[in-house]
């Protein structure tokens, strides 16, 4: 297994050190480096490849100094390249001046990715690569001096496979070498030899072909049927669209490949991929794409039975939040930092376990970058906040449109938002909160609610959707959905009805009655089948958003305010 991988001068980082587990998922933004970290690791793969074959002890060289071999920008699989000083980290492949001391500008960068790791026997091992530049068409590679022990250790412990994310899939597909399969991976074309994938597990044997079928089968309810190739100038892979029982096809016609939907091929190449190569360490990038939030979880699990079944590993470049939540902190590399770390590797394990029982691994990764968390009761709070801000023009706006850092409460005791705080703090202190309450719980004692690093809001009307309540507002909303103005004025009428008249010589006050009436239990509904129009709660933000900036109640913006302050 792997530990840690080092890069010094690869790509965007100078110096940087990646641990791993036996599942490691990289976490963070686009364009944060999670994909640099993958390539890393099939470049020194490659590299050992290579060295391997002209300096090994198979390839008959006698040669005794351990000078390096050239690896020719064509025959570079790992990633496209335009020249092969976009390895380098700002293309920069010497040095400058007082970069590295007792090193004279102008003298070679050398470019090194090590891997650290341990054998079946616990035993640990290291093997840098050290690369020079040539040219804009090839570089030399060799083994760093001290690894050179591990040469061979490090060769038997590693074979690294990476799938790229699906990018589609041609209608016909030829057999292909493995060096021009491992271009076109290099390129980002996985799904080019999907075919050449399948027919790859195929001829390994019936054990692996099978397996293989069953996992499509459970997950799909589709029947893979073995490829085949010769009779055309290209490989014939299909599939039954449904499982068929009894003799032959039971009606079913089969299908080519290409007529599946995404999540069909992104599923189908990754597994191709584990069953033709058996690796010990498979690389993914963005397997969920085009999946289904329940898919992604369920490929997920698919992938640690096997690798555990197989003693592999596996590191994962995601944006899933499925696949976050659903591992431990640990096993998280977040890249939502400058430097890649250990989600939980800045604090000490035993400090915070109990805190990790109350907190997501998703929150801790928004935690790092957040000035302070948004408490509120529920989701139609968060949307409505949202909608407002958007009509205000308020700068908290923004906030909302980026990765906004708020938990869902649930509508339970307030005291649950504050438990959860307190983990928050274990994980990084300093960090502030706001927790805004409906009005209804403004008899909760202070202290019973506050905590230090918490500010507590709460609405002075009954809850969020009661600032809903503007004539204006909801005869515009309500003839923007129905033609004409009959149901806006009946639906008025009915509200005039029900308010006291101080509500409708200014709809800003917050009078008794809205601090005491649930208008999303019984105004609103009411309000809305007057009118004919089916509205659910969740849907109430689309009333905000319709709203005038003078129609919204100073009281919203004020809210805003103080949130922006505290959360930006």
């Amino acid at each position: 297994m792997i530990t840690k991988v080092t890069t010094s001068w690869f790509k965007r980082f100078e110096h940087q050190i990646f641990p791993l587990e036996t599942v490691t998922l990289l976490a963070g933004p686009n364009n944060s480096g999670k994909s640099t970290l993958l390539q890393a690791v099939m470049v020194w793969n490659l590299a050992m490849q290579r060295w391997s074959e002209r300096k090994g002890p198979e390839s008959g060289s006698k040669a005794k100094e351990r000078s390096g071999v050239p690896i020719t920008r064509q025959e570079f699989s790992a990633l496209p390249l335009p020249s092969m000083d976009q390895l380098w980290t700002d293309t920069h492949t010497s040095l400058r001046k007082n970069e590295v001391e007792g090193r004279t500008a102008g003298s070679p960068r050398p470019m090194i990715i090590t891997l650290e790791g341990e054998d079946r026997e616990d035993q640990p091992w290291c093997l840098g690569f050290e690369f020079r530049y040539s040219g804009p068409e090839q570089i030399h590679v060799k083994p760093v001096a001290a690894d050179l022990d591990f040469l061979e250790k490090a060769r038997d412990e590693v074979s690294a496979i990476y799938v790229p994310p699906f990018s589609g899939i041609g209608v016909n597909e030829t057999r292909y070498d493995r060096p021009y399969q491992d271009m076109l991976v290099g390129q980002g074309k996985g799904g080019d030899i999907l075919r050449n994938l399948l027919l790859e597990v195929a001829e390994r044997g019936d054990e692996d072909w099978a397996q293989l079928e069953q996992i499509i089968e459970e997950v799909f309810q589709y029947r893979l049927l073995k490829p085949a190739y010769g009779a055309a100038p290209y490989i014939t892979s299909q599939y039954l669209k449904g499982i068929p029982r009894g003799k032959g096809l039971s009606g079913y016609a089969p299908l080519d490949l290409s007529t599946a939907g995404s999540g069909f091929h992104q599923v189908l190449l990754i597994l191709a991929f584990m069953f033709a190569r058996p690796s010990s360490l498979i690389l993914l990038d963005e397997p969920d794409a085009h999946l289904h939030v329940l898919l992604q979880k369920q490929l997920y699990d698919i992938l640690r039975k096997l690798c555990h079944a197989r003693r592999g590993q596996l590191v994962i470049a995601t944006h899933s939040e499925v696949l976050i939540d659903t591992t431990g902190p640990g096993q998280i590399v977040s890249f939502y930092r400058k430097k890649p770390h250990g989600l939980a590797s800045h604090a000490h394990r035993d400090q915070v376990r109990e805190a990790l029982k109350r907190v997501t691994s998703l929150e801790l990764l928004l935690a790092e970058n957040a000035k302070g968390i948004l408490y509120l009761e529920g989701n139609t709070d968060f949307d409505l906040l949202k909608a407002w801000a958007e009509v205000l023009n308020h700068p908290l706006k923004e906030w909302f449109h980026t990765l906004p850092f708020w938990h869902n409460n649930l509508g339970r005791d307030p005291s649950e938002a504050r438990a959860h705080f307190f983990s928050l703090q274990a994980v990084k202190p300093g960090l502030q909160a706001v927790l805004l309450l409906d009005g209804d719980n403004r008899s909760l004692p202070e202290h019973e609610v506050g905590a230090e690093g918490l500010t507590v809001l709460r609405w002075e009307r009954y809850e969020s959707e009661s600032y809903l309540l503007h004539p204006v507002a909801l005869e515009r909303f309500i003839g923007q959905r129905r033609e004409g103005q009959l149901f806006a004025a009946e639906a008025i009428t009915f509200l005039k009805e029900q308010m006291p008249p101080a509500f409708f010589k200014d709809p800003h006050q917050n009078i008794s009655f809205l601090k005491s009436e649930p208008a999303s239990k019984t105004l609103l509904p009411a309000l809305f089948e007057k009118a004919k129009l089916t509205i659910p709660k969740s849907d109430y933000f689309l009333v905000a958003q319709t709203m005038q900036k003078e129609e919204i109640p100073p009281e919203v913006r004020k809210k805003l305010d103080v949130i922006k302050t505290l959360v930006t």
